[in-house]
Order: C-alpha cells, then sequence, then structure tokens
C-alpha cells in the first residue's frame, strides 16, 4: 500500500521552531505586537467571547479530547493495514503538525506578551531594582494599614463575580493610563470552567486566561476578598502582561484604584506574599499587627487551601514552572513572589 500523506506536517514544524528561535528584541515585540497588534486583536476576540457566557475553554478541551480519541481509533486501524512502524511514523507526523499549529496560534495571539519588556524595566529603565528587607517590611506595613482602612464591615455588599467586575472596569483602565498604555483593554466577561473547575480546586489554581479565545476563567469557589485581585490579575494578562509579577503588580494598582473592597484584595494580596518572601522573624513581629478580622480571613483562605491535594497541586506547579520558562520566564513560578520587587519599582522615583 502507498504511504499516507500528511501534508505540511514538516514545514509547520520547521516554521514555528525558526518563529520560537528567533531572539526578538524586547523594544520590537513592544512596539510592534504588544502596543501595536495585539491590544487591536484583543479586542476583537475577547470581544466576541465575551457574547458565549460558557467557557469556550471547555469546548475547545472536547474539541482536543475528541481529535485525540480519532488519533487512537486511527493508529490502531493503521496498525493493522500497514503494521506498526508504518502507524507510528503517521501518528508522529499528525501530532507534530497538530502541535505546531497550535503553537503558532498561542504565539499570534497571545504568547508573544512573553517576549515584552518587563514592567519592572518599563518603570525604572534597565537598572535593576534593589529590594531589601526593609523596602519588604515598609510595604507589608503599608498593606497591614491599608487592610484596616478598607476591610468592609457590611456584608450585605454584592462580592460575585458580576459587581466585582462592574466595579472593576473603571479602576482597571485607570491603571492601564497610568502605566502608559493608550488603547484601553477590552475585559473579559469572568466566566467558570465546568471541566478545569476541579483541577483547580485540586491544584491550587485561582484562574486562568485562554491564550486561544483571550477569555477569562476564574475560580467559582475564591472568597469574596480573593476575587478582585484574581479578576484584575486574569484582565491584565488579557491586557498583554503575561509575566505572572506583571499582572498582579497591574491588579494590584487597579484595585487600589477601587472602592474599599476591591483596595481590600490588593493589600491583603501584599500581605500575604510579603509573609512568605520575609525572614520569619520579621514576620513575627509584623503579624500581631493584623486586626481580629483580617486574620480571620486568613484562617478562612487556610482552610479552603486545604481542599488541595498536594500531588495535583505539586504537579500541576511543577508543569507551568516548565511551561513559563519555556517563555523565557527564567524563574518559573516564582516569578509571582517578583511582584514585591515591582511594586517596589512602582513607588520609587523613575530613573532616567
Amino acid at each position: 500500500m502507498s504511504r499516507v500523506r500528511v501534508r505540511g506536517w514538516w514545514l509547520v514544524g520547521l516554521l514555528t521552531l525558526a518563529f520560537m528561535a528567533v531572539p526578538w528584541p524586547e523594544w520590537l515585540i513592544e512596539a510592534t505586537y504588544s502596543r501595536g497588534f495585539y491590544p487591536r486583536w484583543q479586542h476583537v476576540v475577547t470581544g466576541v467571547s465575551n457574547r458565549v457566557s460558557l467557557a469556550i475553554v471547555d469546548f475547545l478541551l472536547v474539541g482536543i479530547a475528541f481529535y485525540l480519541g480519532w488519533l487512537v481509533v486511527r493508529f490502531i486501524r493503521r496498525t493493522r493495514e500497514r503494521g506498526l512502524l508504518s502507524a507510528t511514523w503517521e501518528l508522529t507526523r499528525r501530532l507534530v503538525r497538530t502541535a505546531a499549529v497550535l503553537a503558532l496560534i498561542f504565539l499570534v495571539n497571545w504568547g508573544l506578551n512573553y517576549r515584552r519588556r518587563s514592567l519592572e524595566a518599563m518603570l525604572r529603565g534597565d537598572a535593576p531594582v534593589t529590594v531589601t528587607t526593609e523596602d519588604i517590611r515598609a510595604l507589608t506595613e503599608r498593606s497591614i494599614a491599608g487592610t484596616h482602612a478598607t476591610r468592609p464591615n457590611d456584608s450585605q455588599i454584592d462580592r460575585s463575580y458580576p459587581s466585582v467586575a462592574a466595579r472593576l472596569s473603571d479602576p482597571f483602565q485607570q491603571a492601564l493610563r497610568h502605566l502608559g498604555r493608550a488603547v484601553p483593554s477590552t475585559l473579559g466577561r469572568p466566566k467558570v470552567s465546568v471541566i478545569l473547575t476541579p483541577f483547580y480546586t485540586k491544584a491550587g489554581v485561582t484562574g486562568m486566561v485562554n491564550p486561544f479565545a483571550l477569555e477569562s476563567i476564574v475560580h467559582p469557589g475564591l472568597l469574596p476578598f480573593e476575587r478582585p485581585m484574581t479578576l484584575a490579575h486574569e484582565w491584565a494578562h488579557l491586557a498583554g502582561f503575561a509575566d505572572e509579577a506583571d499582572a498582579s503588580a497591574v491588579a494590584w494598582l487597579a484595585c487600589t484604584l477601587g472602592d474599599p473592597d476591591l483596595a481590600y484584595s490588593a493589600h491583603l494580596s501584599v500581605v500575604l506574599e510579603a509573609a512568605g518572601a520575609m525572614p520569619g522573624s520579621v514576620w513575627k513581629e509584623l503579624r500581631p499587627k493584623l486586626s481580629a478580622g483580617v486574620l480571620e480571613d486568613i484562617a478562612a483562605l487556610e482552610k479552603r487551601l486545604q481542599k488541595q491535594e498536594p500531588i495535583v497541586r505539586d504537579t500541576a506547579f511543577k508543569v507551568y514552572d516548565r511551561y513559563l520558562k519555556s517563555n523565557g520566564v527564567s524563574d518559573g513560578v516564582r516569578s509571582y513572589s517578583r511582584m514585591l520587587r515591582v511594586l517596589v519599582a512602582m513607588r520609587a522615583p523613575p530613573r532616567p
């Protein structure tokens, strides 16, 4: 029998490898993609995905499952017809072509934002920010004071995701303008993934951006004070801040520009992040300064996190760590904690 043709598999694969291997200059990505093509493209794609109330990522996952099932059936059939070697070679070519096409779509649709200038560099120039324990301590003390001033006492406040999105919209656009973003971002409708939510619970994931449909996916089980920062973080990704530290810093700025309920989420997130970043002796000194209400919220968060499965969480973080490093984020999942350094850069006077 004649060999089965898999059209274009090598060409698409080589094109993708070449595209990924090119050392695109940060300034070029920043000027032509992140501030040029991407904001306009995101406006269109997110505008379309916002019209669908269901999470498009669920449909994509189902489609991938059906495609993989079709490949398995075809592989079994080809093995019977042509032998194992021929069937394996055909399957390999199809997988290479599919992976290459998905990688190209990912890069053009959103992924090239990983190669833009970091927010820290935009704020402070090429000189890195040196963050000391005293810087973290000062930032934490300001955030503790912020939690005292903003923690809501009214339990009747609507803290659902639609309410958070409505109240966060203007402050988020204001934050982008403050950071020099001329084109407003199209904000993603908060969506819940039926397929991914059980995994999120066990892995400790709070949300994500679907890079193929540019939609915001959030965990429905988050506590009310977690929701503003989580949604703002995903919106920052949608706005082109792919780096986790940059997205968290943008989210912090947006929430602090909003009402007290939004600001409380930002201040508490910094307190929690700083608690893990500073020496234990310093945190032991600062912890008594937290109010009883804040301590109750931290206890509630710790209780929610008990639903995690360590094996699932650790595996997910290892996979995500490799994903980030493959996209040029050298510190992988540790980039989350770099938010504190970016916040210090935000508060420091810019360098020429």
